[in-house]
Parts: C-alpha cells; structure tokens; sequence
C-alpha cells in the first residue's frame, strides 16, 4: 500500500495556489516523468498540479465522483495532473479511481493527448502499477485540503 499527500503550494510558474501529489514523500510528477522519459524526454513530467480554484469539491474530485459535464471528467477517469502552463485540459494526467471499503485505488494512467490515434504516439501507461492507498488516511488529507479552503473561499 502506498502512502499519499496533498499539499496546497504556490505555483512555480504563475500566481495561483496548487494541489500537489506526493506518493510515499515522492512528488507525482516526478515519479510520472521517470516512466514517460521514455516516450519523449522534452516534454516529459510537463505537469503541474492542479489549480485550486478550478476544482469545485476536493472530496468528490478525487474520489472519481464527477459529473458528466466537470472539466476534469475524461470519460470516466480523473484529470489528477495538469500542464505546467495552468491552462487545464491542455496536458492533463488522468487516472480511474476506485473507492472500495478500505482502499482507494488509483489505476488506466493516461495522457489523452498521446492516445493511439495521437499524431504525437502512443504513450502506453500499462506498466504503471495501479496504486492502493488506505482510504481513511485518503479521505483525511482530502479533509484537510477543503478545510483549508474553506476560508480562503470566504475572502474573496
């Protein structure tokens, strides 16, 4: 069983806050762009987490409870990562989540722009292990994240 973080951080490349992902103290982009250097090294790991502010419930997010119409929503999977530019839906990192009674599994990585009708080639994720985390530790982290925006959504 993995171990999982959200952490709410300032952006590295504009003024907004963000939702990274560390897997057992690991940020998630790091541990994706090791296995996509295969593919095409340039552009590699080419994420940045996603902007708080585009993602109306933390809770319901990352449980894989969107609707059919959420910007996130990629035929049933979950953007989880998106580019490095902050524009969401222009490099996006999706997964399908799984809620089981005490696990939450993350599995079906996929970049949708390098499908296996992409121009760019077919980035096969299949060799990416699916991940399981405790689902009590998950839902807590997930707890902590919408408490902290709580007030910062009353600021505004």
């Amino acid at each position: 069983m993995e171990s999982i973080q959200f952490k709410v951080e300032h952006s590295q490349e504009d003024d907004y806050e963000i939702l990274n992902i560390y897997i057992n103290d690991e940020n998630l982009i790091e541990f994706i762009k090791r296995f996509e250097m295969q593919f095409q090294p340039n552009i590699a790991g080419g994420y940045e987490g996603l902007n708080i502010n585009f993602i109306t419930d933390i809770c319901e997010h990352f449980s894989g409870e969107l609707n059919e119409n959420d910007l996130f929503n990629y035929g049933g999977k979950t953007q989880i990562l998106g580019c490095n530019c902050g524009e969401p839906g222009c490099w996006p990192l999706v997964v399908k989540i799984t809620v089981k009674d005490q696990h939450i599994i993350w599995s079906d990585f996929e970049q949708p722009h390098r499908s296996e009708e992409s121009e760019g080639g077919f980035w096969n994720y299949s060799q990416v292990a699916p991940l399981e985390f405790n689902r009590k530790v998950y839902e807590e982290q997930l707890k902590s994240i919408e408490r902290y925006r709580k007030p910062y959504e009353t600021q505004e």
